[in-house]
């Protein structure tokens, strides 16, 4: 489902694959499937969605992140030959936003729509849980700008180099 309808909506949003060496996109060495996509906004931040879908298991997990990179990348093709590791390591993935469980406004008590499947009993049922799942993925997706301005309320952009390493604060002044 989400090859169907979010890998469509991501493209229409102008995300990419990611172009480094590391991410995986379709199944993973555990069975599991793993996709990342990224895209560079009008301010040069690189924002990527990495979707998780492990076998056995109701979740659809997407999270969001934003990065401002030195020097301002071009286009994404420029990363190609960078593996990409770093910018799935700690303190980058620390700004990373689960969508649907990190953005929610409110008592969390009452955040009730996420990215899973309902329970189901009967063939039906089954059927019906994907359809509500693959709308709501759908719809999210392409409304994708209104999770990245809630990222932006939450977060602030670190500041990495292309590798991902994050620039220290001495560094960040003499770039601003």
């Amino acid at each position: 489902m989400f090859v169907r309808y979010g890998i469509p909506a991501l493209r229409r949003n102008n995300f990419q694959q990611s172009p480094f060496a590391a991410d995986w996109f379709g199944r993973n060495n555990l069975g599991d499937y793993t996709y990342k996509f990224c895209r560079l906004n009008s301010s040069s931040h690189l924002e990527t969605i990495t979707t998780h879908i492990c076998k056995d298991d109701k979740w659809v997990q997407m999270f969001l992140n934003v990065f401002e990179v030195k020097p301002s990348l071009q286009c994404l093709e420029q990363l190609q030959v960078i593996n990409g590791l770093q910018y799935n390591l700690v303190p980058n993935k620390l700004t990373s936003m689960r969508l649907r469980e990190d953005d929610f406004k409110g008592i969390p008590l009452f955040n009730t729509v996420h990215h899973k499947l309902d329970s189901f009993y009967t063939k039906n049922g089954f059927k019906t849980s994907v359809k509500k799942l693959s709308n709501l993925i759908e719809s999210d997706l392409n409304n994708i700008n209104e999770f990245i301005s809630r990222w932006h309320e939450l977060h602030t952009p670190l500041i990495t180099n292309w590798e991902g390493e994050t620039l220290p604060s001495d560094d960040r002044s003499k770039i601003l």
